[in-house]
């Protein structure tokens, strides 16, 4: 059974003064691509009394919440960790639970993703979903597929280890396995991201700090913020939070502080 929320599940929206929250100079160092492991639902139920679907309802409902912060503020990609390989072991009513908060999720929001323009995407193996759940994912990306201005992206039965092996399998069936040169950039073709940058922040929530096989080789150079808070509890403070300890942060690629002063401090060709 299906806990309903107290407040009725409002479509993706954006907020008119959003833009004011971080100044211009801010704005330009926000990271394009925020991939979030969305976890804590079940822990932050229990610690209410509540059955872990109730946790997992108010996690949609906090998708929402954080989805409208990232488009308003300026972030252009953001990918959720909706379901791993791995969460395949959990209890069968939980599972279908999950599935159908999928589906009811994907019907609520597909009018507004036409209406705004967001592209969705999805990472990971559908064939491991019910047909129910799959259909609905499948048919949104369809619908979707020609949207420019907004992209989200779904990893669901996503495992990252699965997606190296196959992009290693579909590699060496390529004209670029003929050719004879490895590059990452040839080899990331291959992978399921390869429309996507890499991300520039993943964001935990719950307090644990591992990436639980998501991204691995994309992840090679993000920042990681691992949040204390259950997903549910991670609200558009804790989000804005997390953008300035990025902005805070210093990412030198390699290279030594004074070099990238130097480099900063370089004209610009127009």
């Amino acid at each position: 059974m299906l806990y309903a929320l107290s407040i009725r599940p409002e479509p993706f929206s954006m907020a008119s003064d959003s833009m004011q929250v971080f100044t211009p100079e801010e704005q330009k160092q926000l990271p394009k691509h925020i991939a979030i492991i969305m976890d804590g639902n079940g822990r932050w139920a229990k610690s209410l009394g509540k059955p872990r679907l109730f946790g997992h309802r108010n996690g949609v409902k906090n998708v929402r919440d954080i989805v409208n912060a990232a488009r308003a503020i300026g972030i252009p990609y953001v990918t959720l960790y909706a379901f791993s390989q791995e969460n395949q072991n959990r209890p069968s009513e939980e599972k279908s639970g999950l599935m159908k908060l999928l589906q009811e999720f994907i019907k609520i929001e597909l009018n507004g993703m036409q209406r705004d323009g967001i592209r969705l995407r999805a990472i990971g193996d559908l064939r491991g979903l019910p047909d129910y759940a799959r259909k609905a994912v499948e048919d949104a990306i369809e619908k979707t597929k020609t949207n420019q201005s907004w992209n989200l992206t779904l990893a669901l039965n996503y495992s990252s280890r699965q997606e190296v092996l196959q992009a290693v399998s579909s590699y060496c069936e390529s004209q670029d396995e003929r050719n004879g040169e490895l590059t990452w950039a040839g080899f990331a073709e291959h992978l399921e991201t390869k429309d996507l940058p890499d991300p520039d922040l993943i964001i935990r929530t719950s307090g644990e700090f591992r990436l639980s096989n998501f991204l691995l080789l994309q992840a090679a150079y993000a920042e990681i913020f691992v949040s204390p808070l259950h997903w549910p509890e991670f609200d558009r403070k804790a989000f804005e939070d997390a953008l300035r300890e990025y902005i805070r942060r210093e990412r030198r690629f390699g290279k030594t502080s004074e070099q990238l002063t130097t480099q900063n401090s370089l004209p610009h060709s127009s």
